[in-house]
């Protein structure tokens, strides 16, 4: 995020605090649904990832009111490669979600957390011949195909197991270059790409095939989106496709995937759009498209990245020539630098000021976790910091770098359970 935009989102997360939700400032402090960040912190230490189980139901209620309210079937599937914990996604799949894999170590913990195979969609864009195996005998939803490699090897496994195996074929419609997702440049490793002809010589390999069943077209090609108007694009393009499609070929479509790609929720909502609101415009070019249809969104980061802040503490607070520094122990081992990342950062014990700071790590590499993250008033060595936004791709993407993943917390009411336990030294590396 530039400057700007990171004031923005500042500001914006200083009003949700005061909207009396699960994460609010309470007596001069940032709370936890029942639990002040200082009380959290005080017997786990930081950095801590904190979940809250009351805004994960919030927000899993938010998406299924929106696709309830939609003119179109809806199924949602969450995102799996943006959280790991199964302690989290566990209350996805009790709430009557479905899941979204890309690799067989996902789908294997999809299993064990209790999806079945039929509430699994297979995507990515190499997939090993193994698991496709293992996905088409267990009986996934959906099985993505983004290469012609892998329709011949299910082409090839049908034949082996006798049975038309049924797939989707995920397409890169190329819209205008303003609207163009940064999954779907040309050439892309994903998909088929639409204009130069690949999207449509797939589907003739697919098509006559007398082992494949083409049952659903996908695309996604956005992240981090508040505002609908790429993703209707991108529905438009898909339409177009797919009306000629089934007209060259004489078939029907019945399945729509249109993946994720959404912001966390309270950002948007301070953008003014509700995810009732994103989904109905974002839908739009369907009007009018012939047979039943289902549509397929598969969210990640909206359904858990505002769900949890991580809490850190400041190890040093420095003043260079240009800028004020507070630097924490939270490092790219539970916050990945990236570009993508809606951390914002906030001392635990609100106060107002003007001073800012640049929030970096302890790392000895310039990749800072928060990077640009502003924090108003006067902190010092010692202080609780908590970063916002941090419930998606943090733990999936966590590693052992200058410091052991952390522990993580699930929030409900006001006691806590354990999601994670950092590990030792001992417990980590064998001899």
């Amino acid at each position: 995020m530039t400057r700007d935009v990171r004031l923005s989102a500042l500001s914006a997360t200083r009003r949700h605090l005061n909207q009396g939700g699960p994460f609010r400032v309470e007596g001069g402090e940032i709370w936890v649904e029942g639990l002040s960040c200082r009380e959290i912190a005080k017997p786990l230490g930081t950095p801590l990832l904190v979940y809250s189980a009351a805004r994960l139901r919030d927000n899993i209620t938010e998406v299924t009111v929106a696709a309830n309210a939609s003119s179109w079937p809806i199924r949602i599937h969450f995102a799996l490669k943006a959280c790991y914990l199964m302690g989290v996604v566990s209350l996805l799949q009790k709430a009557g979600l479905n899941v979204e894999v890309i690799s067989e170590y996902e789908y294997l913990l999809a299993r064990r957390i209790g999806f079945s195979p039929n509430q699994i969609v297979v995507n990515g864009p190499a997939k090993r011949p193994e698991f496709l195996e293992r996905a088409v005998t267990d009986g996934v939803s959906l099985i993505n195909v983004e290469s012609l490699s892998e329709i011949a090897f299910l082409q090839d496994l049908g034949r082996r197991l006798g049975r038309t195996i049924d797939v989707g074929i995920r397409i890169n419609p190329l819209p205008s270059r303003r609207l163009r997702g940064p999954f779907t440049p040309p050439g892309s490793k994903f998909g088929f790409d639409v204009p130069s002809g690949e999207a449509a010589g797939a589907i003739r390999r697919i098509v006559s095939s007398s082992f494949l069943s083409l049952r659903a077209v996908h695309c996604h090609g956005y992240t981090r989106q508040y505002m609908p108007d790429a993703h209707r694009a991108h529905v438009a393009s898909v339409v177009k496709f797919l009306r000629r499609v089934e007209a060259d070929h004489g078939i029907r479509i019945p399945i729509l995937d249109f993946g994720g790609g959404f912001g966390s929720r309270y950002l948007m909502e301070a953008e003014g759009r509700t995810f009732r609101q994103f989904i109905r415009e974002m839908l739009e070019p369907l009007t009018g498209l012939s047979g039943d249809r289902q549509v397929i969104i598969e969210p990640g980061r909206y359904l858990v990245n505002d769900a949890a802040a991580c809490l850190t503490s400041i190890l040093v607070c420095k003043r260079t020539a240009h800028r004020r520094w507070a630097l924490v122990d939270a490092g790219r081992n539970i916050l990945p630098p990236r570009e993508n990342a809606e951390y914002v950062a906030m001392p635990c014990l609100v106060s107002p000021g003007r001073t800012l700071y640049y929030v970096g790590d302890f790392l000895c590499i310039p990749s800072e976790p928060a990077p640009l993250s502003l924090i108003g008033g006067a902190i010092g060595p010692g202080d609780l910091v908590v970063v916002f936004n941090t419930g998606a791709y943090t733990f999936s993407m966590a590693q052992n770098f200058g410091e052991p993943i952390p522990n993580a917390i699930l929030v409900d009411k006001d006691e806590w359970t354990w999601l994670f336990k950092k590990r030792s030294i001992e417990e980590q590396f064998m001899r």
